[in-house]
């Protein structure tokens, strides 16, 4: 009877492992906290750092434009445009996400402190 594996083939199976393992360790012990950019009429005028909220708040960037703010994630609350788009896009907690509320020209961007450019799911 032929052995399913030989020597090589562990060693090559094993290599591999232990690699896809190196690189997948920094992304568990890395600082990944995520702040919030608000943006107004295409200018930065807050970043909130979403791990540090103690306690829920909400903030008016413009007349008629409520945002939502808790611990790891923020919201359009209420806007004052007729199809509320953005407070359909719901909650943002992950690096990588936006919402706009287009007739006020303001927008949610959630962005990470780590060195990461891109990630796919």
């Amino acid at each position: 009877m032929k052995k399913l594996f030989g020597r090589t083939d562990l060693i090559i199976i094993i290599s591999v492992l232990a690699l896809s393992l190196l690189l997948f360790i920094p992304s568990l012990f890395g600082n990944n906290s995520l702040v919030a950019q608000i943006i107004v009429d295409g200018e930065v005028t807050e970043e909130i750092d979403l791990d540090k909220i103690e306690k829920s708040y909400t903030l008016s960037p413009k007349d008629g434009t409520v945002i939502a703010v808790e611990k790891g994630r923020i919201r359009f609350s209420d806007a004052c445009c007729k199809d509320e788009l953005c407070v359909a896009s719901g909650w943002l907690s992950a690096k990588g996400q936006t919402a706009a509320c287009l007739p006020e020209r303001v927008v949610i961007a959630v962005k990470g402190t780590d060195k990461t450019d891109m990630m796919t799911y």
